[in-house]
């Protein structure tokens, strides 16, 4: 049997009553080929739980999600940093503005699937798409760290990538210059983008590439 691609999103979390990435999951679960997950918007919870996934699928390839709200484009994530540096509470009320995700751990991991890939990708999706070296000092960025660390210290084979995402367009309603991205367009691009992470898995997807 084939291993999947474990594709993961987050819960909706602070002032966010909905999390796009939530409902992707919800979209995309059942898909062939594919499995699932919404973590939690906790610091430790969110790794923990990226972890058990991989224990229990052992994925050929995963893409981790989450709602950048800013964003008006889909973020290629270059890079996870060790650091933890957010003036917001996470779900479980922690906060933490100083502080390294793995002790003595390296300072950042780069992505494990070649960014103009999923770039040129998403783009001939028809999604709005740009690459980002920073995906900021929250749960998003913890995730991500946690994510390629684990994957570096098993010694596995797992391309892994973080991708945020823009909120839907009725989060962002009334908002001068804001058009958000539809849930439809966000799933037709991440299916294309997963059967082309399928086709070529078996070509060496696993070199980072910036």
């Amino acid at each position: 049997m084939t291993a999947p691609i474990l594709l993961t999103g987050f819960q909706p979390f602070g002032p966010h009553g909905v999390n796009p990435t939530s409902l992707l999951m919800e979209r995309l679960a059942g898909t062939d080929g594919v499995v699932t997950a919404v973590l939690p918007v906790e610091y430790d919870a969110c790794g923990d739980a990226f972890a058990a996934l991989l224990d229990e699928h052992a994925p050929a390839a995963a893409i981790s999600f989450g709602l950048a709200f800013r964003t008006e484009s889909v973020l290629v994530e270059r890079l996870a940093w060790n650091r933890d540096e957010s003036e917001q509470a996470d779900n479980a009320g922690v906060v933490r503005e100083d502080a390294a995700i793995v002790a003595d751990g390296p300072t950042a991991y780069g992505t494990g699937i070649p960014v103009q890939l999923m770039l040129r990708t998403l783009a001939a999706a028809g999604l709005p798409v740009g690459m980002s070296d920073h995906a900021g000092g929250f749960v998003c960025n913890h995730l991500y760290y946690r994510a390629r660390h684990t994957i570096e210290t098993r010694g596995l084979d797992l391309p892994m990538a973080f991708l945020h995402v823009p909120p839907l367009p009725e989060q962002v309603a009334g908002q001068p210059g804001r058009t958000g991205l539809p849930l439809d367009r966000l799933e037709l691009g991440v299916r294309v983008l997963v059967d082309v992470l399928s086709q070529g898995l078996g070509q060496g997807l696993g070199g980072v590439s910036a």
